[in-house]
């Protein structure tokens, strides 16, 4: 006789190690309970009953509170009374799928939604699981991002008539996912232990160490071959690790030679061996890879490296990213060509036909079929003349279509990462105000959003923007905090800039580049008006401010005391001589 399947039930605790769902580590169903109502059996073993088990009796009595229920009873009474507050809100703020506009019969659950956000602004991890998807500290950038984009997409202002009430959510959303997401940032400003001298000493000479409790050094495999990246296999110096993690550097796979980073590597957490999304701000924390059935928390080992090893570092990356930032403005140069020309799919579609008549491409632009090495062009022009091959030619044109989109996919993939390596060479130089026309327009924009600023306009317009603000911010804390503040950005001039700090060769930028630059350093000049050697001519004056002033009176000074030496010399020997003569 089979033998009767063990029911769970929790009818008198909460679901622990007897139960059977527990022991397989899956969570309580409807089924379960004898199919009674999950709120009236002590069950824990939900989502959110597992986040809320993880929490510290203060923490449950406080939440309580913040939601207008009783504090009083046991540990189980409470943990159950918030579990089912947090699924509660969960269900009224469903469904949130994905983002898109809400209709008006969403409207109550938006802003009830919104009204939960608010009551609650300040309990970040709360927030953001009112996204639906249950968070924690520890959890991930990649997992934060999610539940920030859910939550954005139903409380943003420009989807709610911009009341007051979605302005309010939608900044307590924005500021939960910053806080969780980099709190080193906030701990830096609420940090009173300090030398006294943050203003003298320039953000990019600090240097940040750690421990490496609870850290590992995670697996990284290449994108394309998927072959493990190992330092020592390759040559490399252990701290190769951690600029690829921090997104610094990019480096080759040694079995494909693809060149990538941390953005585009394939990352396996080290507990349960499965792939994680990470982002290079996790790398100064401790998180969770976010798979099913794995909960235990890791860090990224941080090797020992040398002050003035990180100096070459910090160069080396200036120089690539300001590469890179050429590279792009060389690209989108190319690209507005390319829009004002003439041309059509149909253009573009006798040209490879022609190029299959010349024997330049090898397979027929129209069904794929491929020239073998004895024809000639007399086989190509015939088989274009018979090639009507319905399906054949909708097969192809499907096939170039999906190699199409993995290459979109790829070049995607590709951007995003050097938009991280721009951002976060940016931030390895100290986040110096006058650098960020190395920044990409996505980030720029993203900036300026963060700021409140409208991010429309070209690349030197949203720099000029940005730039503006950031130094408005940075005196305001000056004014306010004295000595003893904490500053978040380098708004050093740039007549006071290390020769590093600046272009390599500003001569060979482009107008528009420059144009950046300036902008960057707060100059004025005419977009309009202004040619290249205006704008160098701006830039030399103003990086010349003072310092050149004093240099033309010291080349000054220098001559004028050389002639007089040589006068007096001249003198002394001239009388020497008629001395002598006069003896004579």
């Amino acid at each position: 006789m089979a033998s009767k399947a063990k029911v769970c039930r929790c009818d008198s605790k909460p679901c622990a190690s007897g139960c059977p769902c527990f022991k397989a580590k899956t969570l309580c169903t409807a089924d379960c309970h004898s199919k009674a109502p999950w709120e009236s059996v002590p069950c824990l073993n939900t989502e959110a009953g597992l986040r809320v088990k993880e929490m510290k009796p203060a923490e449950i009595r406080k939440g309580l509170c913040d939601a207008g229920l009783s504090p009083i009873g046991d540990r189980n009474e409470i943990q159950k009374r918030l579990a089912v507050h947090f699924t509660t809100l969960a269900k009224k703020s469903t469904p949130i799928d994905g983002p898109g506009n809400h209709s008006s019969g969403d409207s109550d659950q938006v802003n009830d939604l919104m009204e939960a956000i608010n009551a609650n602004e300040g309990d970040f991890v709360f927030i953001l699981s009112l996204s639906g998807k249950m968070v924690k500290a520890t959890s991930s950038k990649a997992e934060l991002r999610k539940a920030y984009f859910i939550l954005s997409s139903k409380v943003h202002p420009d989807k709610n008539a911009n009341s007051a009430a979605s302005k309010q959510a939608f900044q307590a959303v924005l500021e939960s996912f910053e806080r969780l997401a980099n709190p080193e940032k906030f701990e830096d400003k609420d940090d009173d232990d300090d030398d006294g001298k943050p203003a003298k000493k320039r953000k990019k000479t600090e240097r940040f160490t750690r421990g490496n409790g609870g850290c590992f050094q995670t697996v990284l495999r290449c994108p394309r071959c998927k072959d493990v990246w190992k330092t020592k296999d390759l040559g490399l110096e252990d701290a190769a690790y951690n600029f690829m993690m921090q997104g610094i550097k990019q480096y080759l796979c040694g079995g494909c030679f693809l060149k990538f980073g941390c953005m585009t590597a394939i990352h396996r957490c080290p507990h349960c061996r499965k792939p994680f999304e990470y982002d290079p701000d996790d790398y100064h924390r401790k998180i969770t890879c976010g798979n099913d059935k794995c909960d235990r928390e890791f860090g990224f080992w941080m090797f020992n490296v040398a002050a003035r090893r990180e100096q070459e570092v910090r160069r080396e990356v200036k120089l690539e990213n300001e590469a890179l930032a050429k590279t792009r403005a060389q690209q989108r140069r190319r690209g507005a060509r390319a829009e004002k020309r003439v041309g059509t799919q149909t253009n573009e579609q006798r040209v490879q036909e022609q190029l299959f008549v010349l024997k330049l491409v090898d397979n027929c632009p129209r069904c794929g079929w491929e020239l073998e090495r004895d024809m000639n062009r007399d086989d190509a022009k015939e088989h274009l003349k018979t090639c009507n091959d319905e399906k054949a030619i909708k097969a192809y044109q499907q096939k170039l279509a999906r190699r199409k989109e993995l290459e979109d996919s790829r070049k995607k993939g590709q951007e995003i990462q050097e938009e991280v390596l721009a951002y976060k060479t940016w931030e390895l130089n100290g986040r110096q105000v006058g650098q960020l026309w190395m920044l990409s327009e996505n980030i720029l924009i993203r900036e300026c959003k963060k700021y409140n600023l409208e991010a429309d306009g070209p690349k030197h317009v949203l720099i000029s923007k940005l730039g503006t603000e950031i130094r408005i911010r940075e005196k305001r804390m000056i004014t306010l905090g004295g000595e003893d503040a904490k500053y978040e950005h380098d708004t050093t001039p740039i007549h006071k800039v290390d020769e590093e700090d600046l272009p390599q060769n500003m001569n060979s930028m482009e107008t528009d580049e420059l144009r950046c630059v300036a902008a960057s350093y707060g100059l004025e000049f005419d977009d309009k008006n202004d040619v290249k050697m205006d704008i160098l001519k701006k830039l030399e004056s103003a990086r010349l401010k003072g310092s050149g002033l004093l240099m033309i009176l010291d080349d000054q000074s220098d001559s004028k005391s050389k002639r007089k030496r040589r006068d007096s010399d001249a003198d002394f020997s001239i009388g020497e001589v008629h001395k002598g003569e006069e003896s004579d």
